[in-house]
């Protein structure tokens, strides 16, 4: 098999599902699976690295593992450093205020749509 995809003692469910949602994975593994993935950390630690940085443990979790020479490792390193410059410039919240404007005489509506970002 090629180095750069193997898993190690990690099941692959864990290492997809994580990519895409790393802290109900690590949930599901902790609680269903029957625990963390094999690593020297504390259960505190694990919790609270789960509960702010759940991409960069398990990318922990992978180097500890297999290394840093994998696919995987270089994954989750990319797409925690995209979730954490990406996500604060790529929420807007768009307001639509809606103003509907009725005349007796003509029978005539109009709506207006405002757009405030």
């Amino acid at each position: 098999m090629n180095p750069l995809l193997t898993t190690g003692h990690i099941s692959i469910w864990l290492l997809l599902g994580g990519l895409v949602f790393p802290r109900l994975a690590l949930a599901l593994a902790a609680l269903v699976f029957g625990g963390y993935p094999p690593n020297p950390l504390s259960d505190l630690v694990n919790f609270l690295l789960w509960l702010f940085v759940p991409r960069f443990l398990m990318a922990y979790y992978i180097y500890v593992d297999i290394g840093v020479n994998n696919i995987w490792f270089w994954a989750y390193i990319v797409t925690g450093i995209m979730g954490l410059i990406g996500e604060p410039s790529a929420i807007h919240r768009r307001v639509v205020r809606r103003r509907t404007v009725v005349s007796r005489g003509d029978g005539t509506t109009t709506t207006v749509e405002e757009i405030e970002e």
